[in-house]
């Protein structure tokens, strides 16, 4: 998982899904336990922890990760960058031990 993402960790944690569920994963179509009680209860958590509100119109169109990333970011809530994993780079030590 992706830790540094906020919002897909709120999501995973919500639907109790697999870790490793990709943001694309995660629509309302795919997840059975997303009905319209879990709906109310996911638009309460996510105001909550995002201090922000949605409307009637907003909440019609909050059906996937992305459609919610979209409306939060609209809203103003921004995002860490993923971390992406480098290759740490040896130094060599460029000194001759030749005698």
């Amino acid at each position: 998982m992706n830790n540094s993402d906020p919002l897909l960790r709120l999501l995973i944690d919500f639907f109790n899904l697999p870790p490793d569920t990709g943001s694309q994963e995660i629509r309302q179509q795919a997840i059975a336990s997303w009905d319209s009680l879990a709906m109310v209860q996911l638009i309460a958590d996510l105001q909550g922890t995002f201090s922000v509100e949605f409307d009637l119109a907003e909440i019609e169109k909050l059906r996937s990760y992305d459609e919610i990333y979209r409306a939060l970011s609209s809203k103003g809530v921004s995002f860490p960058s993923p971390t992406v994993s480098r290759p740490q780079r040896t130094v060599r030590d460029e000194r001759d031990y030749s005698e």
